[in-house]
């Protein structure tokens, strides 16, 4: 029996198991190789993402970012992210992320109004030494509105971070972001450039042997299901 490819993978060779199915012994070993390569693309995943969250946030991604987190986020993601009922999940269910390039998109925008809220607050002045006692008062009055204004951003970087944190987790095989590609881009570090670059690779190599296992294992499964309701008439 053959398992055809979706359109996207017409290059690799068609599945096949013999009419009987596989043997239980290959079965096994097929199964204890995957569940290795799926050790291997964990911790490969793991290495990519904590050099990657080492390297330094480039000036260039900081200067291309938009001066206001909401028209980052679009005015949908900026609604539920103020709302006093937030819930990331339920953000997540309520967002169309039914393709790779939708889930992409979405943490690129989250992950960038984080940084535009953390740099709005990096930017406000600490405090109004230096005024004159007259003015104190109506400072005062106005700090209190930049305190209550920073307050705020700080709480929609952290509702964001959730959010984004949330987004990974959901999409663990996502491809890189903006903000990735960025680091990988002007990152000057030697060391981190080759450990990033050959995680990267592992993560692929291992992600395509746990999938094309999971595509013979499956095949096997549907193998024995028409064998079945072959020999029972139903």
């Amino acid at each position: 029996m053959a398992f055809h490819h979706r359109d996207e993978k017409w290059w690799l060779p068609v599945h096949r198991v013999p009419p009987g199915g596989l043997h239980n012994k290959t079965r096994k070993q097929l199964q204890h190789k995957r569940d290795c390569a799926n050790q291997i693309l964990k911790a490969a995943m793991a290495i990519n993402s904590n050099t990657l969250a080492e390297m330094e946030v480039p000036e260039p991604y900081l200067d291309s970012l938009p001066k206001n987190g909401r028209s980052t986020l679009g005015d949908i993601i900026y609604h539920y992210i103020t709302s006093d009922q937030f819930s990331p999940e339920c953000l997540l269910d309520c967002l169309d992320l039914s393709t790779e390039y939708q889930a992409l998109e979405v943490t690129n925008r989250v992950e960038a109004s984080v940084y535009v809220w953390r740099r709005r607050v990096a930017a406000k002045p600490v405090n109004g030494l230096g005024r004159s006692s007259s003015a104190r008062s109506s400072w005062g009055m106005v700090k209190d509105m930049m305190v209550d204004s920073e307050k705020r951003e700080l709480l929609l970087a952290e509702q964001s971070e959730g959010l984004l944190i949330c987004l990974k987790q959901r999409f663990s095989r996502l491809t890189q972001t903006s903000l990735d590609m960025s680091k990988i881009q002007y990152n000057k570090d030697v060391g981190k450039s080759i450990l990033e670059g050959y995680s990267r690779v592992l993560e692929s190599l291992a992600s395509n042997i746990v999938t094309r296992i999971d595509d013979l294992l499956n095949i096997d499964e549907l193998n024995g299901h028409a064998e079945h309701f072959a020999a029972t008439g139903r």
